[in-house]
């Protein structure tokens, strides 16, 4: 369990990234499904249909993406304010809160529900997500979209392989791994999405809160012991 929850950076944890990768491959492809080929936080691909959309003079198009793209950057903004302005080291699992009240309020509505109203929701608590906890083991990554892994994982293992340079290997299987979790969470996302509609978003929601509760578990745990370890001292 030490190898999965860094109790000495929690917010690093290979643990929460993986969950929150899993999670992120899930909405990516429950908002690409669902709302008419628009992601929540892949915006490359957002960027590309934006610009077919004004070619092809689809209004609702541009202002699906142009929507998504605007609440993502608001999203990272957030997060900067959030870590300056609150005094805690709690910051992040505020910043968790957004993508878990909107997953949650996702499930219950109905499939006709707007996607010019949905898909930017969801983007501005990728966003969030995304900036919160970027790092696993030391090492940067995303957890809402996957391209700089996919090229991450690449350079490492052909570093490690063809170079002989093994102090790649960590980063490697890392990378590799995160690029597993996030298809895998796609893949299911798919599968499970004409079954259960709008509550197929739940699942995610529900492994992102088990993500805040035992980071703010973690955090909570060792600040008692550093507590301790001061009185005893």
């Amino acid at each position: 369990m030490d190898k999965l929850i860094n109790y000495h950076k929690p917010a690093e944890a290979r643990l929460f990234a993986l969950l929150l990768t899993f999670s992120g491959g899930f909405i990516d492809a429950f908002t690409y499904i669902k709302c008419g080929r628009t992601m929540a936080a892949a915006q490359t691909g957002n960027i590309i249909f934006l610009s077919a959309a004004l070619a092809n003079h689809n209004f609702l198009g541009v202002v699906d993406r142009l929507g998504s793209l605007i609440a993502f950057i608001i999203g990272l903004a957030m997060v900067s304010i959030l870590h300056a302005r609150l005094r805690t080291d709690y910051w992040r699992v505020v910043c968790l809160l957004p993508i878990l009240l909107v997953g949650a309020i996702i499930g219950f509505l109905p499939d006709t529900f707007p996607d010019y109203l949905m898909v930017p929701a969801i983007s501005f608590g990728l966003a969030m997500q995304s900036a919160a906890f970027s790092k696993i083991e030391g090492l940067g990554y995303n957890s809402v979209f996957t391209s700089g892994s996919v090229k991450k994982a690449a350079v490492a293992w052909s570093e490690y392989y063809f170079h002989h340079d093994y102090s790649q290997r960590k980063a490697a299987l890392s990378y590799l791994t995160i690029v597993i979790c996030f298809t895998l969470g796609a893949i299911i996302s798919a599968q499970l999405l004409p079954f259960f509609r709008m509550k197929t978003i739940w699942i995610a929601t529900f492994l992102i809160l088990v993500t805040d509760s035992s980071y703010y578990l973690t955090k909570k745990k060792k600040a008692n012991k550093n507590n301790r370890q001061k009185k005893e001292s």
